[in-house]
Formats: C-alpha cells, sequence, structure tokens
C-alpha cells in the first residue's frame, strides 16, 4: 500500500512561533518608556518662578497645628542677587536673599562646599496634617512675579527629621524607668 503524503510548509509554524515569542516575552513594543516622561524623584516638589529654581520643596511638621520646617533648595540662575519672599498659607513671610549664581537651602544649612546660606524658613501652626499639601507663595520682590507652590508635608521622622519631640531626649521612650 502506497499512500501519498501531503508536504506542509513549516512555515507557518514559524511565523506561528515568532509571535507568540514576541507576544509572551513582554516585548514593550507598543508601551511608552518610563525614561521618557517626568516626574519628581523626591518627596518634595519642584517650581520656578523668575529666575529662582524651587527643588525638593516640602514642610516637615510635627502634626497639624505645630510648627513646622521649611526644606528645599532655591537655585538662583541669574547674575544678580534676588530677593525671595516665602509666604507660607496662612502664615508670616520671610524675605531671603539668594545669592547670583547659586544654591542655597531653605532649611539655613549650607549646601555642599558651598557656603552661602539663608535664614531657616519656618511654618507657624502648619494647616494640614502630614501626608496633605499646603501651599506656599514664592514672590521675586523686584518683580513682583509670584508662584504658589503645592508643598507636601511631611511627618517629623528621616531622613527630613528626628522623630523625637522637642524638649526630650531619644531615650525618653514614653515609659518609667525603675
Amino acid at each position: 500500500m502506497n499512500r501519498s503524503r501531503l508536504r506542509r510548509s513549516p512555515l507557518p509554524a514559524v511565523a506561528l512561533a515568532a509571535v507568540a515569542a514576541t507576544g509572551l516575552s513582554g516585548c514593550m513594543y507598543f508601551s511608552p518608556q518610563q525614561t521618557t516622561k517626568p516626574y519628581i524623584p523626591a518627596d518634595g516638589n519642584i517650581a520656578s518662578v523668575g529666575p529662582v529654581q524651587l527643588t525638593n520643596v516640602l514642610v516637615v511638621t510635627s502634626g497639624k497645628g505645630a510648627d513646622g520646617k521649611l526644606q528645599g533648595l532655591a537655585t538662583n540662575t541669574s547674575n544678580k542677587p534676588v530677593q525671595l519672599k516665602v509666604q507660607p498659607q496662612g502664615g508670616a513671610a520671610t524675605t531671603l536673599t539668594v545669592p547670583a549664581m547659586t544654591s542655597v537651602r531653605l532649611d539655613g544649612k549650607t549646601n555642599g562646599n558651598d557656603t552661602a546660606t539663608v535664614p531657616a524658613v519656618s511654618v507657624a501652626k502648619v494647616p494640614v496634617v502630614p501626608g496633605k499639601e499646603m501651599t506656599i507663595t514664592f514672590t521675586i520682590t523686584s518683580s513682583g512675579s509670584s508662584n504658589p507652590v503645592g508643598v507636601p508635608v511631611l511627618l517629623d521622622q528621616p531622613p527630613y527629621g528626628t522623630a523625637t519631640p522637642s524638649g526630650q531626649s531619644s531615650s525618653a521612650e514614653g515609659g518609667k524607668e525603675g
């Protein structure tokens, strides 16, 4: 008995295998690249007002109604010193002088090898609980240009705070010794 055999081409099977391998391999051909999307790679917010760039701006506090500290970096990109007024939501304004072509920390500390500092900016009676945002308006006094910025409020704990209530040492954990 002779049976005639039909020869099948392996081409459809190879094509199907290639399509299946591409689909199952997690190919990102149709997905956007995450590195092309802008994002804020920090806990704080970014903004600009006139020649001043603000980065990682946030408020650290122990809770709603308590005093807070503004943290972040103000970079003056101009050739002249700039007067920057910082007006927290419902609080008193503070005016800082940011030297030309310099970055200063808003917490009053030095920035790396740069010795320029500004007075620390405090926020009296933070109006929101940690985890929410409050508005701080930054204004260039010479031009009047301003930018209200939604600034995150974080709990006073590392890396931005100490998690130790003022007036207590870190060993005072609430229990009696004895």
